[in-house]
């Protein structure tokens, strides 16, 4: 199959007999390498399941810290998948006097149309701080990535945040 897009990717193109390749063929050559070298399905302990671990801790970090901005440069499409922005982002933490998040284990990394996707569990405390409520929550946070490791992008070559997901226990 691949082997078939580099052959058509050379006859498309207008390159005569000992010109370099056209951008066309190239672009094939690199889809059919980083296709042989994809990431693909991953134990719960492998070291890239730890990374995507890390992701949520720094994450918390600097929520808990109130480098809005740090955190909100986590999240996947240049933060555009938190929902909001870094302001909302600080407006939605303001509400709490106490914020303590407690990151737990991420699951087995699992592959699918170019991304690796893994979940980690994460608890948190939090009071309100007009009426001193307290909640307990806990749930994910969903990571993702792509699959090919010689991405140039590193926003789509690291783990990043796409969704938490931390429920108040009932």
């Amino acid at each position: 199959m691949v082997l078939g897009a580099l052959v058509m990717a050379s006859a498309c193109s207008d390159q005569g007999p000992g010109e370099p390749p056209s951008d066309i063929a190239a672009q094939a050559a690199k889809a059919a390498l980083s296709t042989s070298q994809a990431r693909g399905d991953e134990a719960a302990d492998s070291p890239s399941a730890r990374e995507a671990r890390s992701v949520v801790e720094r994450y918390f970090a600097a929520v808990t810290a109130k480098d809005f901005r740090a955190a909100h440069a986590l999240w996947g499409n240049d933060g555009k998948d938190s929902g909001g922005s870094v302001d909302d982002l600080a407006r939605s933490i303001a509400i709490y006097s106490r914020y303590e998040p407690e990151v737990g284990n991420p699951t087995a990394i699992r592959t699918r149309d170019g991304m690796q996707y893994v979940l980690v569990s994460a608890k948190l405390f939090v009071e309100n701080r007009k009426t001193g409520n307290t909640a307990s929550r806990d749930g994910n946070v969903m990571l993702r990535r792509s699959s090919n490791p010689t991405e140039t992008d590193p926003t789509k070559r690291e783990w990043r945040i796409w969704g938490i997901d931390l429920r108040v226990r009932s």
